[in-house]
């Protein structure tokens, strides 16, 4: 997450559409221009999980536009090797970055 960025939503203005993250962070609903809402925030959680986890961005080798472009096709960021990596985390991970925000768990689903 870009905490430079943040917004505070409240229950009167509970989505924003303005644009503003860093490419290979940027959910699919803000690359489409679409609404978005607190669950923005698990896609970025998403990513860092697996920066952390390869030491790495997971488009590292991508321009701005192009990952982009491949968020707005519907492709998700993903562990190069799963395999290193307990099913359990894998799930999580996928939880955290579905393209459709209505499948997409909230932090509380994730805490579970």
């Amino acid at each position: 997450a870009d905490f430079g960025l943040f917004v505070q939503l409240t229950p009167e203005q509970s989505r924003q559409s303005s644009v503003a993250g860093t490419s290979g962070w940027l959910v699919p609903e803000v690359v489409k221009g679409q609404p978005y809402g607190p669950k923005v925030d698990i896609w970025s959680f998403g990513i860092v999980g697996i920066e952390m986890l390869e030491q790495e961005v997971p488009c590292r080798n991508a321009t701005p536009a192009s990952a982009q472009l491949l968020t707005a096709r519907g492709e998700r960021p993903q562990l190069r090797q799963p395999n290193r990596f307990s099913s359990c985390l894998c799930d999580f991970l996928s939880c955290c970055l579905q393209t459709d925000v209505k499948c997409r768990w909230s932090a509380k689903e994730l805490l579970k």
